[in-house]
């Protein structure tokens, strides 16, 4: 009892807020009359970060209690994990490196003690992030077998021998470990991808991002990014310096081997990628301690900028803001021609696809007189996509059917659906970069949520998809959507007239939201982290704080600019 008291002592010394603040207004759609809408259907996240403060050892401390108050100890990384090295012996601590693997617990671990001083702890697993801040979900009831040595040292029990890692609780992971986005261009080098990873936040975090970002992207991520940095690039003294709120950040004379156009976008990614620290501002690049010009060169932002939801009703495309509901010009005409049941509309809302009974149609609205031209014929597809490139997805929704892709100008590309060929497809959603695709697959009672790249050629052209990675456990999902850049939105299968939806780190981490009573689909912009829920032809609604909210009514169709 006495090792479980120490274990829990300090956890509850320190208060922690890591809470979604998504903040919106109400707008509805009446059935007929003038459109009205509420104030405000944008949103944000807010995070913020305290530490742990675990305990270190006492004098009448049993190898069990140490063994546990070494774990403890591992939830706390001040000043390079002071307090679980004073578990260690004086020669053991030169050696141990806590920043090579991170278990996260899933249960309490059971410690076994043999008679030559080594103790056995199974420790119930619930993920693992690996020493580039990669996170690795398990299997439910997955667990790992550690070895410590221990022997007296000055009287006391101290670790001797250890593996280089740290465990750590769900609630205090949460306080202490934060998700960072490494920067990485697209293939075509025109645009950032973000790729997640987790560190502790603590004064060595941005070397450790750094570190990271010089190591590459994450293996599933490849085929659609590249890197600025030649490859081999390390950091010259081992360390990035913050002070003042200024990083500098001094490589090694491989990366003189960029062009000058890649320097001036290795410094872009070093940028952004340092710049989500608090104490970080400004950055410093340089190779060997020698400025690294950029000539004044600035890349664009990294963020679009937030848009609002476009809705189908009653045969016009009506854009909510913060301040009412507008009509898109030219859209009437256009949909009740067309019989529209569906629609997808480019960033600039200059381009549309349609979506009637008898197929999907591409065309133009505004002042652009131009005849609807048909893609496919039938209806058996899901919501189609127009991409920031401009290439429009039609995506058949049962298997063993191609994924049909059209240049900007209509003509058919060739595309290779790989491993998403054999399945049914229940919802499909593009990154607002156009390098990444979250979509639900399998059969409709049993599917899965899957990530991939998206694979594209010298020209831009899509032609496959790279190997897909399953970011949440989530099962008979019917929605998913790009909330964010590095977020998605899962909304479950219907159970008893109510939905469960899931937003879910693409890179580690998931929060479940309140059910809600019926819903189809979920909708995200892909910049914002705004949530919509759509229960076609009855109401469209949007979480609030820990709540729905009803948005609109009679809606047959919702989407954003571009997703």
């Amino acid at each position: 009892m006495r090792s479980m008291n120490k274990f829990l002592k300090g956890f509850f010394a320190v208060a922690t807020v890591a809470t979604l603040l998504i903040t919106a207004g109400c707008a509805q759609l009446p059935k007929s009359g003038e459109i009205k809408t509420g104030p405000n259907v944008e949103a944000g996240l807010e995070t913020d970060y305290l530490y742990y403060s675990p305990s270190g050892p006492t004098m009448e401390d049993s190898q069990e209690e140490i063994v546990l108050g070494f774990l403890n100890a591992g939830t706390g990384p001040q000043n390079d994990y002071e307090v679980a090295k004073s578990y260690l012996t004086t020669l053991f601590v030169k050696q141990w490196d806590p920043n090579n693997e991170v278990l996260i617990q899933d249960g309490s671990p059971k410690v076994t003690l043999t008679v030559d001083g080594t103790a056995l702890v199974t420790i119930p697993i619930a993920a693992k992030i690996n020493a580039r801040g990669q996170y690795q979900a398990m299997p439910t009831g997955s667990t790992q077998t550690v070895r410590f040595k221990l022997a007296k040292e000055a009287g006391q029990w101290r670790i001797s021998s250890a593996p280089n890692l740290i465990s750590i609780i769900r609630p205090v992971f949460d306080v202490v470990f934060k998700a960072y986005a490494l920067y990485f261009f697209d293939n075509q080098m025109k645009q950032l991808v973000p790729d997640v990873r987790w560190f502790p936040s603590r004064a060595s975090t941005s070397t450790r991002l750094v570190t990271a970002l010089l190591g590459g992207p994450s293996e599933w991520l490849i085929p659609a990014v590249k890197s600025a940095i030649p490859s081999g690039t390390k950091l010259s003294l081992g360390t990035v310096t913050v002070a003042d709120g200024i990083a500098t950040v001094d490589l090694s004379a491989k990366a003189l081997q960029a062009s000058a156009t890649e320097r001036r976008m290795m410094q872009v990614q070093i940028r952004e990628t340092l710049v989500q620290l608090n104490s970080v501002y400004s950055v410093n690049v340089t190779v060997q301690r020698s400025s690294l010009e950029s000539n004044g060169w600035t890349f664009p932002a990294t963020q679009n900028q937030i848009v609002t939801p476009v809705a189908l009703y009653n045969n016009e495309l009506v854009h909510l803001d913060s301040e009412g509901s507008q009509t898109i010009g030219g859209s009437r005409a256009l949909l009740s021609q067309l019989n529209a049941i569906d629609f997808a509309m480019n960033t600039e809302e200059k381009t549309v696809l349609v979506t009637t009974p008898d197929g999907i149609y591409q065309t133009a609205l505004g002042k652009i007189i131009q005849e609807p031209k048909l893609l496919v014929k039938g209806n058996g597809y899901l919501s189609p996509i127009l991409d920031a490139t401009g290439y429009a997805w039609v995506i058949p929704k049962s298997g063993n059917r191609q994924i049909l892709v059209f240049s900007p100008d209509g003509k058919r590309v060739p595309f290779n659906s790989g491993w998403l060929g054999e399945s049914d497809r229940l919802s499909f959603s593009m990154s607002n970069e156009g390098s990444r695709i979250v979509v639900a697959a399998g059969t409709k009672d049993n599917n899965r949520v899957y990530v991939a790249a998206v694979i594209r050629d010298k020209d831009g052209n899509p032609v496959s998809f790279g190997a897909p990675i399953k970011p949440v456990g989530q099962l008979g999902a019917q929605s998913v959507t790009w909330l964010d850049n590095i977020r998605i939105a899962v909304l479950g299968q219907n159970v008893d007239n109510y939905t469960q939806p899931i937003i879910a780190m693409v890179g580690g981490g998931t929060r479940y939201l309140t059910a809600i009573r019926d819903g189809d689909k979920v909708v995200g912009s892909g910049q914002a982290a705004s949530v919509f829920i759509l229960d076609v032809g009855t109401a469209m609604y949007q979480f609030r704080g820990s709540n729905w909210s009803l948005v609109a009514t009679a809606v047959q169709a919702l989407h954003f600019p571009g997703n």
